[in-house]
């Protein structure tokens, strides 16, 4: 049987996809490491792995090798029972994190749903009905889900979607004196250590000292988003561990099983017990072909210690940005964590993307000028050096000087 070509399967996404992405004409079949070909037979080098999904790079051969010999073996029980594979990453997951129960959902905002849950949970037990506020930010993404959107910035909120659910409210990053006014009322401070989706945006560690601070005097949890800054990607295997934090509560997915899909929630203490039998479940989280993934992604990012190499080459990749901005007045400035980083743009983004895909680069743009860089943690430095290449002549091209 003959296989469509390029021009007959975007005929079939453009008549039997829903239409909510901005896509690029690009069908891709097969990758290897930082690398992908479409179905034309080109190659891109690939600075967006899924989002910070594919941390390890695509097909990884003891990913790919775990997940061929979990599909012969076990793929999927219902949660009326376990499986080796669930109890032993939960094992795994809970001893790195240094958190006690986890909870194995399918995606970041499942994850989201899941932590929003067991907060009111907590406080509605422990306090009553009152206390049911959940502290989120301006820039912040925490997923699509009603109340995972509701907790996001509110500029991805549509008026064709309402009503949104009560009990969210959003203060700028770094606004103390708002946090301290909402604490008394709330069940939860919910926030991400970098807002990706918001334009690579850190938040200050000093203030997120403060925060947690807070919070603890306050009783109320502290809940991590680490689902793209999570794995690695930030110069630690969880972001807060760089940072000087704890959180009480932390939701991952993406990068947990190198872009098979899964999610989680950690949880420390009192929190690890409150959801009792009944109270949230997920039909396919947690199944063994997931955790098989997660588990042996685990393995690689901790024996090739690629959380460092995610700070060191993160600091040279951001030192060479640096030095771009420098010489391109198009380029505002350059922020981000370990391999998490983004260059804010004076003009639109979207040009420089399509500028650097022609070029065989993959790269995105989030918040309509900034571009975002999140490559494999272990790419080439070489691949980095010629991206850094193709990403000076397409600024130029944008009216910055020339290379």
């Amino acid at each position: 049987m003959t296989r469509p070509g390029t021009t007959e399967l975007l005929g079939m996404a453009r008549t039997t996809l829903f239409p909510n992405y901005r896509q690029f004409p690009v069908v891709f079949e097969r990758g290897s490491g930082a690398r992908l070909w479409d179905t034309d037979g080109r190659e891109y080098v690939d600075f967006v792995a899924g989002i910070a999904s594919c941390n390890l790079g695509h097909c990884h051969p003891e990913v790919t090798a775990a997940i061929q010999d979990q599909a012969r073996r076990l793929v999927h029980v219902s949660n009326w029972y376990f499986s080796d594979r669930q109890l032993e990453l939960a094992a795994r997951l809970t001893g790195l994190a240094s958190l006690d129960r986890v909870f194995f959902c399918n995606s970041g905002a499942e994850a989201s749903e899941a932590a929003i849950k067991l907060a009111r949970k907590r406080s509605y037990e422990k306090y009553g009905p009152d206390r049911n506020l959940v502290i989120s930010f301006y820039g912040a993404f925490h997923g699509r889900t009603m109340k995972a959107l509701t907790a996001t910035d509110p500029k991805h909120h549509m008026a064709a979607f309402s009503p949104y659910p009560e009990g969210f409210v959003h203060i700028q990053p770094g606004d103390l004196a708002a946090l301290e006014k909402h604490l008394p009322l709330a069940c939860a401070l919910f926030l991400e250590p970098v807002q990706g989706e918001g334009g690579v945006h850190p938040f200050d560690p000093a203030f997120l000292k403060e925060a947690a601070r807070l919070c603890t005097e306050q009783d109320v949890p502290l809940m991590l988003d680490e689902v793209q800054t999570g794995m690695g990607r930030c110069g630690a295997l969880f972001a807060y561990q760089a940072l000087g934090i704890r959180p009480d509560v932390l939701t991952l997915a993406k990068a947990l099983a190198n872009g098979f899909p899964m999610g989680a929630v950690l949880a420390g203490g009192e929190l690890a017990a409150v959801m009792a039998p009944g109270s949230h479940g997920s039909t396919f989280g947690g199944n063994a072909l997931a955790c098989a993934a997660a588990l042996a992604t685990l393995d690689v990012l901790v024996r090739e210690d690629l959380s460092s190499r995610a700070r060191t080459l993160g600091n040279r990749f951001r030192a060479a940005l640096e030095d771009l901005a420098g010489r391109h007045p198009v380029v505002k400035n350059i922020r981000g964590m370990g391999l998490l980083l983004g260059m804010e743009l004076t003009v639109a983004a979207a040009p420089v993307v399509k500028d650097l895909l022609e070029r065989g680069y993959l790269v995105t743009a989030v918040a309509e000028r900034t571009l975002r860089f999140t490559p494999p943690l272990n790419i080439a430095e070489e691949d980095v050096d010629a991206f850094l290449q193709a990403l000076d002549e397409a600024l130029a091209a944008q009216g910055g000087s020339p290379p």
